[in-house]
């Protein structure tokens, strides 16, 4: 079961997804409503068919930076509900693209149950902090671009999986824009790259 929040409803978290700061962030008493929702949803799901809830975090929803992300985790029970982890809305929401995968991954540990691999441009970033644009508008300058083409170091995001012998899903996510082909060309590329680091890895096939 994947939950998120509305993104992209909330007129301020959509304007300044990828430069949040704290005055647009959920109140104490805001994040007990959110996350006991997220929970008593979770819980049913559990009691209902036995499975556990994954949270997606994602640029424009009110779960965005990585203190909000680390927020939700605390506040939630972590026997029924973990974290989709997107790389490229991590890079986009964290401010920056100097982003030290497996720190991160370290820091979020074993709540991380499911994975989005996703790129982040980093020069489309540094111009839509600078022009101030709102979430859309990055994303129609291909903020999110296929993999191998921005800042996340999936290198390092394949090795964590071998580390941990992770068996669960991953899923390739790409946004795709006038001039970046069809869907199916674009799925090739990406999948090309990732099978060239799992050989120079020597991580077998994911």
């Amino acid at each position: 079961m994947v939950l998120a929040d509305n993104n992209g409803a909330e007129p301020d978290r959509t304007r300044f997804a990828g430069r949040v700061t704290a005055e647009f962030a959920l109140s104490s008493a805001d994040w007990k409503i959110f996350a006991g929702g997220a929970d008593q949803l979770a819980r049913a799901v559990f009691e209902e068919t036995g499975l556990r809830t994954v949270f997606h975090h994602h640029c424009a929803g009110y779960v965005e930076t990585p203190d909000e992300i680390a927020t939700l985790l605390d506040l939630t029970d972590s026997r029924r509900l973990g974290l989709v982890f997107d790389s490229g809305h991590y890079c986009y929401g964290s401010g920056g693209c100097a982003v030290d995968i497996a720190a991160v991954l370290e820091r979020f540990g074993d709540r991380v149950w499911y994975f989005h691999l996703k790129d982040c441009q980093p020069e489309t970033a540094r111009r839509a902090r600078e022009e101030r644009w709102d979430y859309f508008t990055a994303l129609r300058h291909g903020v999110f671009c296929e993999l191998g083409n921005g800042c996340v170091d999936f290198p390092a995001l394949l090795r964590h999986l071998a580390a941990r012998k992770y068996e669960g899903y991953v899923l390739v996510e790409q946004d795709i824009l006038p001039g970046m082909g069809s869907p199916k060309d674009s799925a090739r590329r990406n999948r090309e790259y990732l099978k060239s680091i799992e050989c120079n890895l020597d991580l077998g096939p994911y």
